[in-house]
Formats: C-alpha cells, structure tokens, sequence
C-alpha cells in the first residue's frame, strides 16, 4: 500500500512539474517583431501624393497593458501629382513626385489583449527623410527640372488591432498619423505580420 501511494505521489509529481514546464515554454515572450506593409498620404500646399514603405518595428512588453517599441522603415514605391495650366495658347505642366527614403520612430503602446484580439494605441515620435522631384514643361518642351531631399520629425499616434493565429504570431492592422507640422501631413495605413521570439 505505501508503495502504491509512493508510486502515485511520484506520478503526480512528475505531472504536476511537466506541466509546469509545458507552461513555461508556451508562455509569451515579452520581446516581439514586426513587419508589414505601409500605404501613406503625404499632403499640404495642394499636393496629395500616396507612397508607400515597408515598416519594420521591435516591442518590448513591460507591462500586460503597456510596451515600448522602435520603428524603422525604408521607401518601397513613390507617387506622382501633375498639374496643368493653360493660357493664351501656351500649356505648362508640373510634375511632383514624391519618395520616402527612410523613417524612425519610437512609441509607447497602450493596449488591452480581449484573448485572440489586442487593441492598441501608439504615442511617440517619428522622424522620416523624404525625396522630391519636379518637372515643367511648357507646349511639351522641358522647361526646368529639379530634385530636394528634406527631413523632419513631430509628435505621432495611432490605433490599431492585431489578431493571434498562435500564442506567438499574429497579423495586424493600423492607422497612424505620423507628421502634421506647418500644413503638412503625413498619415498611413500599415498591414502586417508579428511574431514573438
């Protein structure tokens, strides 16, 4: 009899510690990584072009309710706006084409985790290196080129939602605005993949 209830007391032990173990390798890191694609609207003083990026963010949880992250993200596509002007038989027009080379960020990021869903915010700061270009032509005749590369960097926020597949991956949506300064704004629309390490 002792040793039928040494034997179950053994048996119960080595469950009770396999679970425990089982739980610790499923456990979520703390520590993730993000990658998607981002659909911007750069717009201001009567421009209104659509370029894009591939975002790259790194998030460290140090609270159920609260991380830190850092964004970094390079240009993937440009966009143009033309416009045309007509006067006594003369016909000029303009070209803007618009790039992003390469943005920063880093944030603070709100959330509340509902189970297979995450809500979150993002408040931080962004700074981003844009290259422009501008065409004339004037009855279709080049009239002037030229090309500028200007950077700046402001106060950002966004919402978003991520959905888990498994403990550890997840794919996500959200809407940041990432610049707003001197009528200028610069907004976007990121779709992407998570996983924890």
């Amino acid at each position: 009899m002792k040793k039928c209830i040494a034997f179950a007391a053994a048996a119960a032990a080595l469950l009770i510690a396999g679970g425990a173990q089982a739980q610790a390798r499923t456990a979520a890191s703390p520590l993730y990584g993000e990658l998607g694609y981002t659909q911007l609207k750069l717009s201001g003083e009567g421009l209104s072009v659509k370029p894009n990026m591939i975002r790259g963010i790194v998030g460290y949880d140090f609270h159920p309710n609260f991380a830190v992250e850092g964004m970094l993200a390079f240009g993937a596509g440009d966009d143009s706006q033309t416009f045309t002007e007509s006067a006594g038989g003369t016909t000029a027009t303009g070209t803007v084409n618009l790039k992003v080379q390469n943005a920063y960020g880093v944030y603070l990021k709100p959330k509340a985790d509902l189970g297979a869903v995450e809500l979150f915010g993002r408040l931080g700061y962004t700074h981003a290196r844009v290259k422009g270009s501008e065409v004339i032509t004037v009855n279709g005749a080049l009239f002037s080129s030229d090309s500028a590369t200007d950077s700046d960097g402001g106060f950002s926020y966004g919402l978003g939602a991520n959905w888990k597949f498994t403990p550890n991956a997840y794919v996500g949506v959200d809407y940041m605005h990432y610049y707003k300064k001197d009528g200028v704004k610069a907004e976007g629309f990121t779709v992407g993949v998570g996983f924890r390490f």
